[in-house]
């Protein structure tokens, strides 16, 4: 490895591709690291530039980096980011065909494409082994480095054969970059990937410029106008639903606040127009389901809206974080109405389906696929949930779950929603094409057109467009779709019109769904794993007691954080100093009776003081003046107790 590289030689490779003329803080230091030979683990929050730690050193030091994404959609980002700098790069991922992958990877062996991306899943190919085991490696990056974690958010086992694939790269370093890890899942990255006395770079998650709210609120749509009026600028609203995309952005448009839906079941031309309308501030807000974000640097976000509480906090602090980019006042605001939290609980507890239902649904996977007991399909299988759901009688957001469970298992894997453009490829030759343009002459101006135009149509599938094709040979785009899906059932062509759907791929021979292992042991520790995320979400949106920043903070293991003295729980707490003087003695004293020797969450202590007539707005008053005064404190597992003592009479 070359540790010859300097640091001038990063800053002019940052300035001829990038145009800057100096790094973000750690930065250089990161990408210094590995140039070094060092694995190197970077902890930076999201819009911290993590994509720069690697693509500087990779593009400093002499062959090819290997990038580990998870997300299809994010991979052709990055790929296309690349190549509009003149950078060569490709993607390999398990929405594309063996001959696709094969012909990308044969890019990358034989040209000088600087940066190969793969998913986790295509990492199981002995062709990818074949391919990489001869590629001049330099760096091995591991983007969304979390998912290699059990203890991570967002857990996906076909990350943990990237330590089996290190054994291919001996030569190439490891860099891990993740937005959002606690100080286990650090611990379990550095294991997993069998870092070798890895150098760990953490910048603190301490966003000054944006403010975090939480607001019990029942009419959710009049706090979110006011919140979208009085900032101004653009915002992003997060919804649990698809139908509530489309219910609330109506709303929105309703009152004078232009918005656009966005979620992962539209077609993809829309979801781009939604995305590129909202960044060109066509639209103020976008009102969407968590797969909106992913990959999308707008700076001037001024607001970030949850009217629904997200399910675990590292998915809430990567959504606020697509706030104040731009190092601008911005706002975190999370509205709760009724029984939010407890609802929240209970879409938890449903995503743990029973292992008999998981079995069904493998059987039912398999019946559809028609996999015969023995048989693999290796090839990636475009899967469209709601109606495999409706076909075998299922309910869709259960089917989903025990997928997720059938993943973890390692008998599939499931990819994201990806738009695949629509293909063709000739499968005769030249001499048997000109055969069937003789015997069935209407079919020979598209045929004529399709060899003029696409270059390599013998060899390889070649992305086209219906609309422009038709217009070629001057035929309505209906009858040139439906010549197409003629010529591939008479085998003369292979056509794939565009889609937009997931795929899975079957990693193992179909079982009999009553051998599978799904152990209880598997279940449980996925069940726990959520539950231990969602008891933390539930702890941060009932604890007004503590600033919003300092919890979130010290959920990352960050413990000296100051209060941000602008927060919902900071505000409450100025407040009660102001009021420390007036005619609540009373129910303080009542709030001290109730704790007595006692030690109970805030949620206890509330319902129990709301079963005495005093509601949660004077509870908290009276509770920040007792914190403030020394007579209560609250733990590190945001549990409250009294502090006995001289000190504590005072007041």
């Amino acid at each position: 490895m070359s540790g010859s590289i300097t640091r001038a030689q990063l800053r002019e490779v940052l300035k001829s591709h990038w145009g800057y003329d100096g790094f973000r803080p750690l930065q250089e230091d990161i990408a210094l690291s590995v140039c070094e030979g060092r694995d190197t683990l970077a902890l930076l929050p999201t819009g911290g530039g993590k994509s720069i730690c690697f693509q500087v050193p990779a593009l400093a030091m002499e062959g090819t980096c290997v990038v580990i994404s998870p997300l299809i959609a994010l991979m052709r980002d990055q790929v296309d980011n690349l190549k509009r700098r003149g950078i060569k790069a490709v993607a390999v991922n398990s929405s594309m065909s063996l001959r696709e992958r094969d012909i990308a990877l044969d890019n990358a062996v034989y040209g000088d494409t600087k940066f190969v991306y793969i998913s986790p899943e295509a990492l199981q190919s002995d062709l990818i082994r074949a391919r990489v085991e001869r590629m001049k490696l330099n760096l091995l990056a591991v983007d969304e480095a979390h998912c290699i974690s059990q203890w991570g958010h967002d857990f996906r086992p076909s990350y943990r054969m990237i330590a089996e694939a290190r054994e291919w790269m001996p030569s190439a370093p490891v860099m891990a970059l993740t937005a959002t890890a606690t100080p286990q899942v650090v611990q379990d990255i550095c294991e997993q990937l069998a870092m070798k006395k890895a150098r760990i770079y953490q910048k603190s998650f301490e966003r000054k410029n944006v403010i975090y709210v939480v607001q019990r609120e029942e009419n959710k749509l009049t706090r979110m106008l006011r919140v979208a009026r009085r900032m101004g600028g653009s915002g992003i609203v997060y919804v649990g639903s698809r139908k509530e995309t489309l219910r609330q952005s109506s709303l929105l448009s309703a009152n004078g606040i232009s918005a656009l839906p966005y979620h992962a079941g539209m077609q993809y031309a829309d979801r781009q127009r939604t995305q590129e309308q909202w960044i060109a501030g066509k639209a103020q807000v976008v009102v969407a389901t968590n797969a909106f974000g992913m990959g999308i640097d707008k700076p001037d976000v001024r607001f970030v809206i949850h009217l629904d509480p997200p399910q675990s906090i590292e998915a809430y602090f990567q959504e606020v974080g697509r706030a104040g980019r731009d190092g601008q006042l911005a706002y975190g605001v999370l509205l709760l109405a009724g029984d939010d939290v407890e609802h929240l609980r209970r879409r938890v507890g449903d995503r743990i389906p029973e292992a008999d239902f998981v079995k069904q649904v493998y059987r039912a996977l398999c019946n559809h696929y028609q996999l015969a007991l023995g048989v693999q399909k290796p090839e990636p299988l475009p899967f469209y949930l709601e109606p495999f759901a409706h076909k075998y009688r299922l309910k869709a957001y259960q089917c989903y779950h025990a997928i997720k469970l059938l993943e973890l298992g390692g008998y599939l894997s499931l990819s994201e929603a990806v738009h695949q453009p629509s293909q063709i490829k000739v499968l005769l030759q030249h001499r048997h094409l000109y055969s069937f343009e003789v015997g069935n002459p209407s079919y020979t101006p598209l045929l004529q057109s399709i060899l003029r135009s696409y270059e390599g149509v013998f060899d390889q599938h070649i992305k086209i467009l219906e609309n422009s094709l038709a217009d070629r040979v001057g035929i309505p785009v209906s009858k040139l779709k439906e010549q197409l899906k003629q010529l591939d059932k008479l085998k003369v062509v292979e056509y794939k019109p565009q889609h937009n759907n997931p795929f899975i791929t079957f990693a193992e021979l179909r079982h009999r769904p009553e051998s599978l292992t799904l152990s209880s042991g598997l279940i449980s520790e996925h069940k726990k794993r959520l539950e231990d995320m969602l008891e933390a979400m539930c702890q941060y949106l009932e604890n007004d007691l503590v600033c919003r920043s300092i919890q979130l903070l010290y959920y990352f293991g960050e413990r000296q954080a100051s209060p941000c003295g602008k927060c919902d729980a900071c505000l409450a707490q100025k407040k009660a100093q102001v009021n420390k003087d007036d005619d609540r003695d009373e129910l303080r004293q009542e709030v001290i009776n109730t704790l007595d020797a006692k030690v109970m969450y805030l949620k206890t202590l509330k319902d129990q003081m709301r079963k005495k007539g005093h509601d949660d707005e004077e509870v908290s008053s009276a509770l920040h003046w007792l914190h403030d005064n020394g007579r209560i404190e609250v733990n590190e597992d945001r549990e409250i107790y009294l502090v006995k003592g001289e000190d504590s009479e005072k007041g």
